[in-house]
């Protein structure tokens, strides 16, 4: 299967707000709204420091990826969803919205990347595990990190200065 990740485009609004949107309340039926959701009501706009990506297969959406950042060393990943019938080690979109998301994140000087995901999202919480997320406590989130009110747990990443400099120097 051929996929594209591309950058979020204004024209893309109401195709990525409707996929997030059914991920989130048909599949995982957590009840969300648009309007709890200010990244949705306006991506280009929210995500106008950071980025979004989507991955794109014959033209639909089938996976998104969101960069916020809230301050030179602090980011946050939202809106990482991936089609039911795209997910998968073999098919390899969620891997790749996430490499796309850090190395741009490496590229801005990101040290953190914080994130939160549904209690229930129990294939979330292993993919994020493997890729090198850990479980903390609200607590110790950066003071302007905001997410809706739910049940929800909280994973940060740190990105390896050393590795991040081998990435960085790397001649293509």
């Amino acid at each position: 299967m051929m996929f594209i990740i591309e950058e979020f485009k204004e024209s893309d609004q109401s195709n990525t707000k409707a996929f997030v949107l059914s991920i989130q309340n048909e599949e995982f039926g957590l009840g969300f709204s648009d309007n709890e959701q200010p990244d949705l009501l306006d991506i280009g706009k929210f995500y106008r420091n950071g980025k979004f990506w989507l991955a794109k297969y014959d033209d639909e959406i089938v996976g998104t990826i969101g960069l916020q950042i809230l301050d030179s060393t602090n980011a946050v990943l939202r809106k990482m969803f991936v089609k039911q019938n795209y997910r998968g080690k073999q098919k390899g979109i969620a891997h790749s919205l996430f490499d796309t998301l850090k190395t741009f994140a490496m590229s801005k000087d990101i040290n953190l990347i914080w994130l939160d995901t549904p209690g229930c999202a129990k294939a979330s919480h292993r993919f994020y595990e493997k890729i090198g997320f850990i479980k903390t406590e609200r607590m110790y989130l950066p003071k302007s990190y905001t997410f809706p009110d739910r049940e929800s747990l909280i994973y940060r990443l740190s990105i390896d200065y050393e590795f991040k400099k081998d990435i960085t120097n790397e001649k293509v």
